[in-house]
C-alpha cells in the first residue's frame, strides 16, 4: 500500500465497529493515516485492523504512544511470561517457559473469569483507561474460541427510557477491582475474605460524555460496586438493571480473531468489552498482547483527586 492510498474503512454497523483491511503497521504510519485511524476509533468505538502486522512489542508500544501516555503493567503472574517490555500486558495462555499452560493456577483462573464479565479497562482506577490495543501474535486453530465481545455503551445510553436516564444521569458509581474478582469467583480463596469497602475504590459518573463525539456513554462496568448516596443493595440492583440493558444482543458485536497480525483497538470511554474462553485452553497456543493508553480527557479522573490518584496493578 502506498502512503497516498486512503484507508479502506468498512463499517460493521452504522456507528459501531469498523474494519480496515489495508493498513500496514509493519512500519510507522503517516500522520494522515493515523488521523484517519483516530477519527474512526472515535466514530465507531472499535477498529479491527486485519493483518496489521505490527512487527514486535516495541512497535506495538510506539503505535500506542501516538494516542497518549502508555500505561506500564505493574503486575505479572509469576507463572506467566516476562516479556521484557513493561508497557505490554501478556494475556496469552503461555507459561514462563513459553509453553501452553496445562495446569492453571488460581491467579490465572480468577483473572480469566473476571475478564469474562463486561467491563471497561481500568475503570477501577482513579485515572481511567482511554484506548486499548490488542494484538494477535499467534492464534489457535479456527473454531477454537477466544472471541472478544464489544457492547455499544453510547447507543445503549441514548436508547435508555427518558425517565431512567434522568434518574441516573448525575449518579456516581464506586468501582473496585476486588468487586469484579469476587463476583466472578465467589469461592476463590484469593478474594473470598476481602471486604470491597476496605480495598482501593474509584469514583466515576454512571453517565459520561464521549468528548470527541459528544455522545453520552453508560460507564456501567463489572467493577462498579455501588452507587453513592444509595443503600448498597438498592444501588447494586440498579447497576445490574443497567448492565442487563447494555448487553442486549442488539448492542453487542462478537469479534472473531482470524489472522496472526490482526489488531483490535477500542475506546474504553465509548464501549464495553469482555473476553470469551474456548477449547484452545490447555491445548493450543494463543499469544495475545495488549497495551493501554491512559485517558487525559476531562473525565479521566472521574470524581477522584488527581493529586492523590495512584492506579492499581493493571487495567484488566
Amino acid at each position: 500500500m502506498t502512503r497516498a492510498e486512503p484507508l479502506n474503512i468498512k463499517p460493521v454497523r452504522e456507528n459501531f465497529v469498523c474494519e480496515i483491511d489495508n493498513l500496514d503497521l509493519s512500519q510507522s504510519i503517516s500522520d494522515d493515516h493515523f488521523a484517519t485511524l483516530h477519527d474512526a476509533l472515535h466514530k465507531y468505538g472499535v477498529v479491527i485492523v486485519r493483518k496489521g502486522n505490527l512487527p514486535d512489542d516495541e512497535a506495538h508500544v510506539k503505535l500506542s504512544a501516538r494516542f497518549g501516555q502508555v500505561e506500564k503493567s505493574k503486575y505479572r503472574n509469576p507463572h506467566m511470561r516476562a516479556l521484557g517490555v513493561p508497557e505490554i500486558f501478556d494475556i496469552s495462555n503461555l507459561d514462563e517457559k513459553d509453553q501452553v499452560v496445562t495446569e492453571s493456577n488460581e491467579k490465572r483462573t480468577t483473572a480469566i473469569r473476571g475478564n469474562a464479565l463486561w467491563h471497561a479497562d481500568g475503570s477501577f482506577n482513579p485515572q481511567r483507561t482511554y484506548v486499548s490495543i490488542l494484538r494477535a501474535v499467534e492464534l489457535p486453530p479456527p473454531g477454537s474460541g477466544g472471541h472478544t465481545e464489544y457492547a455499544d455503551a453510547r447507543q445503549a445510553c441514548e436508547d435508555l427510557p427518558k425517565d431512567l436516564y434522568e434518574q441516573i444521569k448525575d449518579m456516581v458509581a464506586v468501582h473496585s477491582f476486588v468487586h469484579n474478582r469476587k463476583t466472578a469467583n465467589p469461592d476463590s480463596p484469593l478474594f473470598k475474605h476481602l471486604n470491597v469497602l476496605d480495598e482501593p475504590l474509584a469514583r466515576h459518573k454512571l453517565v459520561t460524555f464521549h468528548e470527541q463525539s459528544g455522545r453520552p456513554m453508560l460507564y456501567i462496568t463489572s467493577y462498579a460496586h455501588h452507587i453513592e448516596g444509595m443503600p448498597i443493595e438498592e444501588g447494586q440492583a440498579l447497576l445490574e438493571k443497567l448492565r442487563t440493558f447494555v448487553k442486549q444482543p442488539k448492542y453487542v458485536f462478537e469479534h472473531h480473531w482470524a489472522n496472526n497480525g490482526d489488531i483490535a483497538l477500542w475506546d474504553n470511554t465509548a464501549v464495553l468489552h469482555r473476553a470469551t474462553s474456548g477449547i484452545y485452553e490447555g491445548k493450543y497456543r494463543r499469544d495475545m498482547r495488549r497495551t493501554c493508553v491512559m485517558d487525559a480527557g476531562k473525565d479521566a479522573f472521574g470524581l477522584n483527586d488527581p493529586s492523590l490518584a495512584k492506579n492499581q496493578a493493571n487495567s484488566s
